[in-house]
């Protein structure tokens, strides 16, 4: 009797370890975070880049700016896992201001001071689905259709949702 009661303790041990190992992997535990995207600064000087994180719920990413040739970098902005994604990177002429399009924002950064402006695209309202924890927008797509520099000092964009492009000033980033 007390072999049978550990040979299914023993048998039940080894199911809850191979599932364990199972959900490891399906998911994407074992993997590392990696460059999805980068654009260097027109100068070469700076590389503004994007780190996707393995997560249950991709995407899962963060915005980043590095000095070239030092290693050193800084974060800009760690996106809501799930929801928001990188669309593209720009930067201006001059090279001090990185612009992360995401489909939610505009992330705005000046490479000196690392002062950000984070520029809403969607107008959306969120909505929480209650019994369920889980929450979401009316699914309505932001594709960026115009997106101007004009130096270091604004930027004028317009996305599908809008009938007339906004001009942004940069000034005092």
């Amino acid at each position: 009797m007390k072999s049978r009661i550990l040979t299914a303790m023993i048998t039940a041990l080894v199911t809850i370890i191979l599932i364990a190992v199972a959900v490891y992997f399906i998911f994407g535990f074992n993997s590392k975070p990696g460059k999805v995207m980068s654009v260097n600064s027109p100068q070469g000087s700076f590389e503004a880049y994007v780190i996707e994180s393995p997560s249950a719920d991709p995407p899962k990413q963060s915005l980043f700016i590095a000095k070239a040739g030092t290693g050193e970098f800084r974060l800009v902005a760690s996106l809501p896992e799930d929801i928001e994604s990188t669309q593209t990177i720009y930067w201006t002429e001059e090279g001090d201001k990185a612009i992360f399009v995401t489909n939610w924002h505009l992330f705005v950064t000046d490479v000196q001071t690392f002062n950000t402006m984070k520029i809403s695209l969607n107008p959306d309202w969120w909505k929480m689905h209650e019994g369920e924890k889980t929450f979401s927008s009316s699914g309505t797509p932001v594709v960026m259709e115009e997106l101007i520099l004009d130096g270091s000092d604004s930027l004028t964009y317009r996305t599908n949702l809008m009938t007339q492009p906004v001009t942004v000033s940069l000034t005092g980033l």
